[in-house]
């Protein structure tokens, strides 16, 4: 065999197992497209804010409940006076009426403090009636207008984009 067929011979028995460069960055290059395309399409942020909205109106219908079954009780809404207060500070309603007030999944801020970026429940009573309200984060899940002209939604956080209110 001459030495050219030896080389040639060489160089067919080679195995050519594996990828090389170019192929694995292009592979790697699709991948990150695809997922860059995937997570704007499926919008995680937005998934979880939505979540937490509709647990803001879960939560603000079930102290609508307990609110109903002590005015059943006692012929009144528990009073807050002339201001708003957190829903978790309603005096008589833990326990003998709903076991656990909730909290707002990000509670931040002062109630009513229009300087900061409010989050929570908050409740206005004048015994007679009242109010429920809480920051949304999604606009589509909130409400409009104030359901209750006699207390009145003069809050610093209803200048927010959205906002859920439920009244008596």
């Amino acid at each position: 065999m001459s030495p050219a067929s030896k080389s040639q011979e060489k160089l067919n028995n080679c195995s050519t197992k594996g990828f090389t460069l170019v192929e694995l960055l292009i592979a790697i290059s699709l991948i990150g497209i695809l997922t860059g395309v995937l997570l704007a399409v499926l919008n995680p942020r937005g998934i979880q804010a939505k979540a937490r909205d509709s647990q803001r109106i879960s939560d603000l219908s079930k102290v609508k409940v307990a609110l109903e079954s002590y005015f059943s009780d006692n012929r009144g809404y528990p009073t807050s006076g002339s201001n708003w207060v957190l829903v978790n500070s309603i005096s008589g309603l833990a326990t003998a009426y709903i076991n656990i007030l909730p909290i707002d999944p990000k509670t931040t801020g002062t109630i009513c403090n229009s300087a900061s970026a409010w989050r929570g429940y908050a409740y206005k009573s004048n015994g007679n009636s009242y109010l429920l309200a809480t920051n949304m984060e999604i606009a589509s899940m909130g409400t409009t207008g104030c359901p209750n002209s006699t207390l009145g939604c003069n809050c610093g956080f209803f200048g927010g984009t959205a906002f859920y209110t439920t009244a008596d």
